[in-house]
């Protein structure tokens, strides 16, 4: 047991904060950790709002990760 939750853990110190911003207010919406890179965030948030069109979805809004968890893991 107790390996698996040094495994865990590992695996949790790779995957990355991701905040959804509204483009026109320029506003954090929504904030989301534990999504292990970019284009999983992407289809999270796209998912999570249920907008039909992902050209709509990526009209409004826009995925950014959180630079200071990334910089947290360099160091």
């Amino acid at each position: 047991m107790e390996k698996l939750s040094v495994v865990l853990w590992n695996y949790k110190s790779y995957m990355g904060k991701y905040r959804l911003v509204n483009k026109t207010a320029e506003e954090v919406v929504d904030v989301h950790d534990n999504l292990a890179d970019m284009e999983e965030a992407k289809e999270f948030f796209y998912l999570k709002k249920r907008i039909p069109s992902k050209d709509d979805f990526e009209r409004l809004y826009e995925v950014k990760s959180d630079d200071r968890e990334e910089n947290k893991k360099r160091d």
